[in-house]
C-alpha cells in the first residue's frame, strides 16, 4: 500500500517505468524479428544452393513394376527432362515402360535386376535414348520391396554418367593409341616405385630381353643383373640405378643391354619423376627405346670422319688430338711415338700401279694392328707414313722391345696371285718428355731419327738422341 502510495504521489516515475517496459518489449519484438529474418535468409541461400547442386546433377526417381514389364508407377520430372521428354507428353505418347526409354541392347537388364533382389541395393549401369534418339548413360542405384502380389516395386535413381563414360572412353582410346603405338615402336614402359625399391616393366621385356616384367629390390640388387649389362656400360647402368632412386626430375641413360639372342643392343632409358603433395619423390615412370640401330649408324659415321678412308685407321687431325689429350692427361709417365716410313714405297708404286700399292699399304696396316692392341694409337699422316704412339712406357727396354715389334711387323712379304713384293720399314723413335712434350716436338725428333735410320741403308729403328745430331 505505501508502494502504491508513493507512486500515485510520483506520477513521474511511474511514467518513467512504463516507457521503460515498452523499449524493452520493442528491443525484443525487432531482435526477434532480426533473428528471423537472418535466419530465412540461411534458409534461403541454403535452398538455393541446393538448387544449384541439384540442377547439377543430372538424375531423375524412377518407382516402377518389374514384373509387369517394367511398367513406371512414378518418374520424376528430371527423368523425363534428361531424355528431352515434357513428362505429360511422354505419358501422351503412351511411354509408360522404362523399355520405353532403355537401349534394345541392353536385352539382360531384367535377369542382371533379377540377380540382385536379394541384396539391399541394386546397382548397374543401363543406356537409354533420348527423345532425338541420342544414346546416355546411366547409373541405376536404388532398392526393390515386395508386394502381396508377391511383384517387386522397384525405387532408383537414374544418374546421367555420359559425359563420365565419355572421358572413360577417351582415357581407354588413348591408352589403346599409346600401346600400339609402343608395340610398333618396340618400346618398354617401366614404374619404378621409390619406396619399396620395385621395378615393373611391360610384358614385353620379357619378350625381348628374357626378364621378368617385375623385379624387386631392383637397386638393392643390382649386381644381380650384371649379366645383362654390356661389360663396358656396367659404370653407367649403376649409375642408373643411382639417379633413379635418388629424386631426380629427370631421368636418361644409355647403356647396351643383352637381348634374348645373347646379343648386346643400345638401348635409351628415359624416366619422369612423380612426386606426392609433399613434393617427396614416389615412383618413376618411363621407357626403354631401342636405339641400336641409330646408334651403330652414328658410330658408323663417326668412324668414317675420324679414320683414314683405305687403311682404317686414325687419320692425320684425329691422330693429332689423341696423342695430344693422352699426354695432357697423363703428363707424369713416359710415352713413346714411332714414325714409320715403308722403304722404297715409290718403286712399289712406279713397277706395280698404285692400285697395288694401295693393297700393299692396307696389307702393312693390318700386320700393325695385328701386334697392337687397342690401347696404343695408330694412324696415316701421309701416303706411306704411319703413326704409332703407345703410352705409360715403364722403361727404355720396353721402347726398345716395342720397336723392335714393329719391324718385325713390316718385314714381309705381300702375295697376290703371281706377285710377290718385299716389304720393309724404317722407324723413328722420340720418347716423352725427354724428346718433346707434345705431338709437334715428338714428331719433329722422331723424324729426325728416321732420317739417320734412312741414311744407315733402312730396314731399321733409331731413337732420337740430342746428342745423335
Amino acid at each position: 500500500m505505501n508502494l502504491i502510495k508513493d507512486l500515485q504521489s510520483k506520477p513521474a516515475v511511474l511514467l518513467t517505468l512504463v516507457v521503460i517496459l515498452i523499449s524493452i518489449c520493442i528491443i525484443v519484438v525487432v531482435l526477434i524479428l532480426l533473428y528471423r529474418l537472418e535466419n530465412e535468409k540461411r534458409v534461403a541461400r541454403a535452398a538455393l544452393e541446393l538448387k544449384r547442386i541439384t540442377n547439377s546433377i543430372r538424375a531423375g526417381l524412377v518407382h516402377f513394376i518389374l514384373e509387369d514389364h517394367c511398367r513406371i508407377l512414378y518418374a520424376s520430372n528430371g527423368f523425363y527432362e534428361i531424355l528431352g521428354y515434357d513428362k505429360a507428353a511422354a505419358k501422351a505418347g503412351n511411354k509408360t515402360s522404362l523399355y520405353d526409354f532403355i537401349d534394345p541392347q541392353d536385352v539382360t537388364f531384367v535377369q542382371d535386376i533379377e540377380q540382385q533382389l536379394g541384396n539391399e541395393t541394386i546397382r548397374r549401369e543401363v543406356r537409354m535414348l533420348t527423345r532425338d534418339n541420342n544414346l546416355l548413360y546411366f547409373l541405376m542405384n536404388g532398392n526393390s520391396t515386395l508386394g502381396k502380389d508377391g511383384r517387386h516395386t522397384l525405387s532408383v535413381v537414374f544418374v546421367d554418367i555420359s559425359e563420365m563414360k565419355c572421358m572413360q572412353e577417351l582415357i581407354l582410346l588413348e591408352g589403346e593409341r599409346y600401346r600400339i603405338a609402343t608395340e610398333l615402336s618396340n618400346d618398354i614402359l617401366f614404374e619404378y616405385h621409390i619406396r619399396t625399391d620395385k621395378m615393373v616393366h611391360a610384358d614385353k621385356i620379357g619378350e625381348l630381353f628374357g626378364i621378368s616384367p617385375t623385379i624387386p629390390d631392383f637397386r638393392k640388387n643390382c649386381e644381380e643383373r650384371r649379366g645383362y649389362i654390356h661389360p663396358d656400360d656396367w659404370g653407367i647402368f649403376l649409375e642408373f640405378c643411382q639417379s633413379i632412386a635418388s629424386g631426380s626430375s629427370i631421368i636418361e641413360s644409355q647403356y647396351r643391354m643383352k637381348n634374348r639372342l645373347g646379343e648386346f643392343i643400345w638401348c635409351q632409358i628415359m624416366g619422369k619423376t612423380i612426386y606426392d603433395d609433399n613434393k617427396n619423390p614416389v615412383r618413376v615412370i618411363g621407357k626403354i627405346v631401342n636405339v641400336d640401330s641409330q646408334k651403330r649408324e652414328l658410330e658408323a659415321l663417326e668412324f668414317k670422319a675420324t679414320r683414314d678412308p683405305l687403311t682404317g685407321v686414325y687419320n692425320k687431325e684425329v691422330t693429332i688430338k689423341k696423342i695430344d689429350k693422352f699426354i695432357s692427361g697423363n703428363k707424369d709417365r713416359t710415352h713413346m711415338l714411332m714414325l714409320v716410313d715403308l722403304d722404297d714405297f715409290k718403286r712399289i708404286n712406279d713397277t706395280y700401279g698404285h692400285l697395288q700399292g694401295d693393297k700393299v699399304l692396307t696389307y702393312v696396316i693390318t700386320r700393325i694392328k695385328e701386334v697392337f692392341s687397342e690401347g696404343e694409337i695408330i694412324g696415316r699422316i701421309g701416303g706411306d707414313e704411319f703413326v704409332v704412339f703407345a703410352g705409360n712406357i715403364t722403361n727404355v727396354e720396353e721402347v726398345l722391345d716395342k720397336a723392335a715389334i714393329l719391324k718385325q711387323a713390316l718385314d714381309l712379304v705381300y702375295r697376290n696371285g703371281p706377285t710377290s713384293i718385299k716389304i720393309s720399314g724404317s722407324i723413328g723413335v722420340a720418347i716423352y718428355p725427354e724428346a718433346g712434350i707434345h705431338y709437334e716436338q715428338l714428331m719433329e725428333h722422331a723424324d729426325q731419327a728416321l732420317y739417320q735410320v734412312k741414311e744407315r741403308g733402312k730396314n731399321d729403328f733409331m731413337l732420337y738422341s740430342p746428342t745423335a745430331n
